[in-house]
């Protein structure tokens, strides 16, 4: 704790085990976001294009068998489509969407919170540092009622559950990666005027 009471901006005078314990946590953040994008695009398509069927419960229409006919160089038939469209399911369960927010709701602010005190320990302004945490707790309030508004199958559900994923993404990466460059850096010796007694 005696490091946070120290001035901002010594991230590379931590001792050697802790940038090595911040540094492993922080490698296991990027791995996270990074398998995050990853499950989110295998559960709702990298294009969101799922998320009403995968929350909703509502029926996706069928791929066009232009859409699905393979580039060939020859002349497209237009084929009645073999698939027929996928009938309606029931929303996801409350009960399983309790289940998720309910676990999010318990890791997201400890991890926010960890990734915000070893970001606070950074060169950056004051100002920088607030907004970055800002961001970040909007994007863990927005990410954790993303699933519930896709449930209602509002209108721009999509659009709100890109955008707080989108946010989460970028501030928890930035609060990550300031840090652990910080941390292995030289800090800039400052340069002597040769003229100067």
């Amino acid at each position: 704790m005696k490091d946070f009471i120290r001035p901002a901006g010594r991230l590379r005078l931590l001792p050697v085990a802790a940038r090595l314990t911040y540094s492993v946590f922080l490698g296991f953040t990027v791995v996270a976001l990074v398998e995050s994008a990853w499950l989110g695009a295998d559960m709702l398509g990298a294009d969101l294009s799922r998320i009403d069927t995968y929350y909703a419960g509502k029926a996706s229409p069928p791929p066009s068998a232009a859409a699905s006919a393979a580039p060939s160089g020859g002349p497209i038939l237009d084929l009645p489509s073999d698939v027929l469209p996928q009938a309606p399911a029931d929303p996801m369960p409350v009960r399983k969407l309790l289940e998720v927010t309910h676990f999010h709701l318990f890791t997201m602010p400890v991890y926010l919170m960890i990734l915000a005190h070893l970001f606070m320990l950074s060169r950056l302004q004051q100002r920088a540092k607030l907004a970055w945490i800002s961001a970040g707790t909007l994007a863990v309030i927005l990410h954790i009622a993303a699933p519930w508004l896709s449930r209602s199958g509002s209108a721009g559900s999509t659009a709100f559950y890109a955008a707080s994923g989108a946010l989460l993404f970028v501030s928890f990466g930035v609060m990550c990666m300031v840090p652990l460059y910080e941390m292995w850096t030289p800090t800039p010796t400052p340069t002597r005027d040769p003229q100067e007694p």
